[in-house]
């Protein structure tokens, strides 16, 4: 028996497309266990006894219905294959397919006929046309006195924030609900199925209103809608002092939040080194982890940003359902330095390693096998995958859903991870000067290079986000351009949607501009003031 995911989605005469019908009218999306030997006709027939327990529901009987069985590419399954093959192909975690139904067209004669006996007229006025309007702007704020916040107290949350400030501000507020009891709350996927060279609406958009220092929660209570990802997304921050911040967003605030929220998924959510692995905390259920994976899914869509603290394994798991990625190396960085000192002892030379300390070090990650000279590879190996791929397999299997519903496909994880990755040879290309210089300009290009060249990897992404709004490389280059600002107004200036920064040429020496970069990298708090 293998677990499968079955969904029912009607066509919509109206928008000429199959969505998926909801819980709360007999639809939404159950879990099932049937044979792997099972083939399409078996799965439609399981799918109409989960959707059509007596042959009829809400919509009508399933008589008057054409009937197909469609899996999340959009294609429809092939008749003869089986559900054992299906995973073997795939490789997926766990395999969803959708019950499609279509109202079947009555034929002219039976139209006719009908109207003889009803003694109806047909309505034959064009319908209004929809979605030649502007597409509605949606502002969602976070409210500040809802238990949202649930890794902060009430007072943290609102201690800062002025009454009125969203009101003040001609926005029209939609306060998240509690999403730690999201109780009857739908939250099946949604996966349009749209007819070739069918013409898609403007996406509507929807600006979503965070707090500086309450990102976390916030973006995940937002993500619980899954309808979101269907969004054109802008984000708006309200600054610590409780003011909304004028930055408008063009892609620098998104980028912005986005390296907020998952510095701070990696503090409370996480735990390793160098590369992290998610945990189970018992306020974090089903509809978060969902929302998290709904956030990473929009942070590739829209910057191609993805969270490279992740372990490799586990990004790769979740998006092609296998490990590509040497898990004893992902795990070297996952433990702590002093740990991975006395593995790489361990594995490079037995007789040289502390086996007290080895001991030690193992009993903390709870091995029950006595290490020997021979079997490093073999324990290490067990570790690792006990580790990044057994204890978070409940959150990889929640993202992998959100992955597979929204149709992403990210290739070569590790590649990926390491062009994203800020390196000092890879940030002093991405900064562009102006042809042209005069010798001041040439002098502060030379302090701004020499700057990058001293800076640690933690001060190249406080440099890339100060300058792009991302702390990786996200493919942007930065334009550097030169004013002539003195005394107390003199500052570095970033604008992070066009990822231009403004410097003064009204340096003295090199160690005077290298002090004033640092008290702006260091700054705890960048606000967003410039439209």
């Amino acid at each position: 028996m293998r677990k499968i995911e079955m969904g029912w989605m009607n066509y919509d005469e109206g928008e000429e497309t199959f969505k998926q019908v909801r819980t709360r009218k007999g639809g939404g999306t159950r879990k099932v266990h049937v044979s792997k030997d099972s083939q399409k006709s078996d799965l439609i027939q399981e799918a109409i006894q989960l959707f059509f327990g007596d042959g009829k529901n809400t919509l009508g009987e399933i008589t008057d219905f054409e009937v197909d069985l469609k899996n999340y590419k959009d294609l429809s399954v092939d008749e003869h294959t089986t559900v054992g093959k299906l995973y073997a192909e795939t490789k997926l975690p766990i395999l969803r397919f959708y019950l499609t139904t279509k109202k079947k067209k009555h034929s002219v004669s039976d139209v006719e006929e009908d109207l003889a006996v009803t003694g109806q007229e047909l309505d034959i006025s064009s319908p209004t046309e929809e979605g030649t309007g502007d597409p509605d702007v949606v502002y969602i704020g976070s409210n500040a006195e809802s238990e949202v916040s649930f890794l902060y107290s009430r007072e943290q949350t609102s201690s800062n924030l002025e009454v009125n400030i969203l009101e003040d501000s001609n926005i029209v507020t939609l306060f998240t609900e509690d999403i730690i009891n999201f109780g009857d709350q739908s939250l099946d996927d949604t996966l349009p199925l749209s007819p070739v060279n069918n013409t898609h609406p403007e996406k509507t958009k929807r600006i979503l209103v965070v707090h500086r220092g309450h990102v976390l929660p916030e973006l995940i209570a937002h993500f619980s809608d899954e309808s979101v990802l269907e969004k054109d997304i802008k984000i708006q921050h309200i600054a610590p002092d409780g003011k909304l911040e004028r930055g408008h967003d063009e892609g620098g605030v998104v980028r912005d939040c986005l390296a907020e929220f998952w510095n701070e998924f990696y503090d409370q959510c996480t735990l390793g080194s160098s590369f992290k692995v998610p945990f189970l905390r018992h306020d974090f259920g089903q509809q978060h982890w969902e929302s998290v994976g709904r956030i990473i899914v929009f942070g590739w869509q829209k910057e191609k940003y993805l969270p490279v603290k992740i372990a490799p394994v586990i990004m790769e798991q979740v998006a092609s359902g296998c490990v590509k990625s040497n898990i004893i190396e992902n795990f070297l960085k996952y433990v702590s330095e002093p740990e991975r000192i006395v593995f790489q002892a361990w594995q490079s030379d037995f007789n040289s390693v502390d086996k007290e300390e080895l001991l030690e070090v193992l009993d903390v990650h709870s091995c029950r096998k006595m290490p020997t000279e021979n079997n490093a590879e073999e324990v290490l190996q067990e570790l690792a995958h006990k580790k990044l791929i057994q204890e978070p397999a409940y959150v990889m299997e929640q993202w992998a859903n959100i992955f597979s519903n929204a149709v992403i496909r990210i290739e070569d994880i590790s590649s990926m991870y390491e062009n994203l990755q800020p390196t000092v040879r890879k940030v002093v290309r991405s900064v562009s000067f102006p042809e042209n210089m005069n010798a001041q300009q040439k002098e502060i290009q030379r302090y701004l290079t020499n700057y990058l060249r001293e800076s640690s990897t933690q001060g190249l992404c406080r440099f890339l986000r100060f300058c792009t709004g991302s702390d990786l490389l996200v493919g942007k280059t930065i334009t550097v351009n030169f004013t002539e600002v003195q005394g107390f107004q003199r500052r570095p200036i970033s604008h992070t949607c066009g990822c231009v920064l403004e410097l003064s040429v009204c340096y003295d020496s090199y160690p005077d501009f290298r002090s004033e970069m640092n008290k702006i990298m260091e700054s705890n708090v960048w606000v967003m003031d410039i439209i």
